[in-house]
């Protein structure tokens, strides 16, 4: 259905830009990590299913990108820092998901196709 797959594109996309505006939060320390790979679970499944699971290495390479910049962005807020350890959370969870995801697909993706 591509109303759905668009609706979860949508999703995905919102749940980044919103991540990129909050300047605070109130996640006790170290459950931080937890609440990094979680949500960045959840962006990658969203933006799996949003593809309909035919570009698996662009998924994988815009959430990991996503979350270099919000640890980037995090440099420029007054009450939050970047953190390496966030950034591999993200890129975990990305990698996890979409190894997931992957062998449980059942078409072929578009960057292993010929043109």
């Amino acid at each position: 259905m591509p109303t759905d797959r668009f609706v979860c594109l949508i999703a995905g996309g919102g749940i980044m830009l919103a991540l990129l505006f909050v300047t605070a939060h109130h996640i006790p320390q170290g459950w931080d990590k937890v609440a990094h790979f979680a949500c960045f679970s959840v962006i990658t499944a969203l933006l799996w299913r949003g593809t309909a699971g035919r570009a698996p290495l662009a998924v994988l390479a815009s959430v990991i990108a996503f979350g270099a910049l919000d640890e980037v962005h995090q440099i420029f807020m007054p009450a939050r820092s970047a953190e390496f350890l966030d950034f591999i959370a993200d890129a975990a969870a990305a990698m996890a998901v979409c190894g997931v995801l992957f062998v449980r697909r059942k078409t072929l993706c578009v960057e292993s196709s010929e043109p």
